[in-house]
């Protein structure tokens, strides 16, 4: 969850700010920074299924999961901390590194405080980067998950809800949506 405080940096500033914090990590957008909260316990719970879901489909093979200590660098102006991500390039997994440059999938679990930045600002940053094959929103309010999918020059938009099968295309996965949800409590309506 991201809290409005912004101070404007340059990126190397941003990268010692960024290396030297022992108890909050910030996301970097064109000189702004935001500094990151903690989450919900639903919050907690999804990025942790959803982690280890990928993690041991993708054991063994060229592919690695990361959870939200991993930043992700697109570029000399952004920087943020994906709640999960995924590069099957080698040019991230062969290194012993800080960030990633080059995913294949980027996880965001919606919070109140994310969401507008997560639907808009990251979206459109994550469909101009050459790597990423899709970009997946996931409610803590309830089942649902939205998948941005790249097709050749165009985005497809798909919505998961309740008793669905998930299917992210880029790494060969399909799952119930309960899976992500396992564990995960919500309000009586």
């Amino acid at each position: 969850m991201a809290m409005q405080h912004e101070h404007w940096i340059n990126l190397e500033e941003y990268l010692e700010l960024d290396q030297t914090s022992l108890d909050v990590k910030y996301e970097y957008v064109d000189g702004r920074v935001y500094a990151l909260a903690g989450g919900s316990t639903s919050h907690s719970l999804i990025t942790m299924n959803i982690s280890t879901l990928l993690r041991a489909h993708l054991r063994g093979k060229a592919c690695r999961t990361y959870n939200s200590d991993m930043k992700f660098r697109l570029s000399e102006k952004v920087c943020y901390y994906p709640d999960v991500t995924v590069s099957c390039d080698p040019r991230d997994i062969q290194a012993i590194q800080h960030d990633l440059r080059y995913p294949r999938l980027v996880i965001e679990v919606l919070s109140p405080t994310t969401e507008l930045r997560d639907r808009t600002e990251k979206l459109a940053y994550y469909q101009k980067c050459q790597t990423i094959e899709e970009y997946v929103l996931v409610s803590q309010d309830r089942q649902a998950v939205e998948i941005y999918t790249r097709n050749e020059k165009k985005w497809i938009y798909q919505m998961f809800e309740s008793g669905a099968e998930i299917e992210l295309t880029s790494i060969d996965f399909h799952c119930p949506i309960e899976a992500f949800y396992e564990d995960v409590l919500f309000p009586a309506e």
